[in-house]
C-alpha cells in the first residue's frame, strides 16, 4: 500500500497502478509523450516520488502500460461499432471511423500507440496492435480469396488510410476534433469501403 497522509488518497493493492495509468494519459494528453514525467504522475496520484516504482520498472514501462489501456479501449471502440456489420467488407471499413473516434477520445493517449521509444521498449504494445489486426484478417481473407499476402496489403493499407484521418483530425486539419469527429469518422469510413472495394474487384479480376 502506497504511503498515505492527510489530503493525500490511499490505496489499495493494484488501485495505484490503475491510478497512475489514468493520470499518464492526462499528461500525454497535456503535454505529449516528451513532456510527461513520473514524477508528475506521481503528484497528481499524491504518492510519494518512488512509489510508482513499485508497479513499473521505468518511465517507458508506466507509458507501455497507458499504450495498452489505449488499445484496449480501441479495441472496444471496434468491437461495439463491428457488432451490426453484416459483411466482410464492412466490417474491414468499420475499422477507420473506429480509429478516428479513439484518436478523438484519447488524443495524445492515441499518439502512445506509435511511440518510437514505447514500441521499442516494450514488445507487447505491439503485440496488441497485431492482435488489433488480427481481428480483421478473416475478414480480409474473405474479400480477397484467401490470399495472404493480398490480405495483409488490404490491412496495411486500411491502417495507413486510418492512422492519417485520425493524424489529420488531431491536427485540426477539418476544425476542432470535438466538433467534427463523427464526419471525419464517417469520411473515413466511406474512403476505407472505397479501398476494400478496390481490393475485392482486383481479387475477383484475378
Amino acid at each position: 500500500m502506497a504511503p498515505s497522509c492527510k489530503g493525500r488518497a490511499t490505496y489499495h493493492h493494484g488501485d495505484l497502478a490503475a491510478a497512475l495509468v489514468r493520470v499518464t494519459l492526462e499528461i500525454v494528453d497535456e503535454v505529449g509523450v516528451r513532456g510527461f514525467s513520473v514524477a508528475e504522475a506521481a503528484r497528481r496520484t499524491r504518492v510519494s516520488p518512488g512509489a510508482p516504482y513499485r508497479h513499473f520498472a521505468d518511465r517507458d514501462a508506466l507509458l507501455a502500460a497507458a499504450a495498452l489501456e489505449v488499445s484496449r479501449r480501441l479495441r472496444a471502440i471496434y468491437l461495439e461499432a463491428v457488432a451490426t456489420a453484416e459483411s466482410p467488407q464492412e466490417r474491414l471499413a468499420t475499422m477507420a471511423g473506429s480509429v478516428v473516434r479513439a484518436a478523438a477520445r484519447f488524443r495524445g493517449g492515441y499518439e502512445l500507440l506509435y511511440a518510437p521509444g514505447v514500441r521499442t521498449a516494450h514488445p507487447d504494445v505491439v503485440t496488441a496492435k497485431r492482435e488489433f489486426v488480427d481481428l480483421l484478417l478473416p475478414s480480409a481473407f474473405e474479400v480477397v480469396s484467401e490470399e495472404h499476402g493480398a490480405a495483409v496489403a488490404l490491412l496495411e493499407a486500411l491502417q495507413a488510410l486510418a492512422r492519417g484521418y485520425a493524424t489529420l483530425l488531431l491536427d485540426g486539419v477539418f476544425g476542432d476534433p470535438d466538433e467534427v469527429v463523427e464526419d471525419v469518422a464517417a469520411r473515413a469510413t466511406r474512403s476505407a469501403r472505397a479501398l476494400v472495394a478496390g481490393y475485392s474487384a482486383t481479387s475477383v479480376d484475378d
